[in-house]
């Protein structure tokens, strides 16, 4: 049977995109290891895993690759200790509860790995990040115990300025964090931050980060989903004035947005929206181009409830008409 998350991290390191190292599950001795063996799912993920990190090695630079083998290495020690009481590797047989938790960290992974890819003549790779720590404030019976912390933003891999001006843009972000309001020294409260590209074309790279956070005990999670537009020619992220030009825009745009959200929400808009409304429509990282118009997103909370998740509106481009920039229309193109 074919395994690659059990495979010892030396050999791990040492692996090539054309090979997956083999576990054999007679020799199976710590309670992960046993736990993949005797779990179907586990089983089958495990299996699923190999392929994608695989799949993530073809093709890359050898430094891109170690990066890549540095996170998953990363990810192992953290799939050893995010479904455990007290953020060390389980020590005694994992209960279903915990099998479940651990077939959920595999699919995440899974789709992590996803993110190396060629797309639109760039080869993009992940780089990742993990921690898991002990929740000191957890209740003896509360069913979370361990605080757990994902990122992971994208770059591409190449030895070409582009490729050095893309990898420098998506760090200034990497570096500005998540935007989930988390203190410092919170204990309770699990955050993942996910970076994709969502669209190559011959002007723009445009991507879209995923910040999530959810309090220990809290009935839900939030979240937040920002676009980034990196403009290929001018090897820099968009920025406003490259899409609109002239004064007043921005309140025309938000006239036009309030009536799109009247449409789409009804009495369920919020009234108190409209005062920020202007400066919303305005940032860049809520807009996304499609051959319909500009896509305009709020997050959640910000024009009606929750359960409406991030509501976006589309502002037709003969609508937009007289306020763009002379090379919007070639940005925004889908091509």
């Amino acid at each position: 049977m074919i395994r690659f998350a059990l495979v010892p991290l030396a050999v791990l390191l040492a692996a090539t995109a054309a090979q997956a190292a083999s576990f054999d599950c007679a020799r199976a001795t710590t309670p992960f290891e046993t736990a993949i063996c005797t779990h179907p799912e586990l089983s089958a993920a495990d299996e699923v895993l190999a392929q994608a990190y695989a799949t993530a090695l073809g093709g890359l630079s050898q430094p891109a690759a170690r990066i890549v083998t540095d996170g998953q290495k990363a990810w192992l020690d953290y799939a050893a200790r995010a479904c455990s009481d007290d953020a060390e590797p389980i020590a005694t047989p994992y209960t279903d509860d915990q099998a479940q938790c651990l077939a959920g960290t595999f699919r995440e992974r899974i789709q992590g790995l996803e993110a190396s890819r060629m797309l639109g003549g760039y080869r993009f790779y992940p780089l990742d990040s993990f921690s898991v720590r002990r929740d000191t404030e957890a209740e003896p019976d509360a069913y979370n115990k361990v605080t757990t912390r994902t990122f992971q933003t994208i770059r591409i891999d190449a030895a070409t300025p582009l490729a050095a001006a893309f990898n420098a843009a998506i760090d200034a972000l990497r570096t500005a964090g998540p935007t989930a309001p988390i203190a410092p020294d919170d204990v309770s409260t699990d955050t993942s931050s996910e970076t994709r590209v969502t669209e190559v074309t011959s002007r723009r790279i445009s991507l879209e980060t995923n910040d999530y956070w959810y309090g220990h005990g809290a009935a839900h999670g939030n979240y937040t989903i920002d676009a980034h537009h990196f403009l290929i020619d001018e090897q820099r992220l968009l920025d406003a004035s490259d899409i609109f030009a002239g004064e007043g825009w921005q309140q025309k745009l938000a006239e036009l947005a309030l009536a799109a959200l009247k449409e789409k929400l009804g009495d369920g808009l919020f009234e108190t929206a409209l005062s920020d409304l202007a400066e919303w429509v305005a940032d860049p990282r809520r807009w996304t181009f499609t051959e319909d118009g500009l896509v305009l997103r709020f997050q959640i909370y910000e024009v009606t409830a929750y359960a409406y998740g991030a509501p976006q509106v589309t502002i037709g481009w003969p609508a937009l008409d007289g306020l763009l920039a002379p090379e919007a229309e070639a940005i925004a193109s889908p091509y």
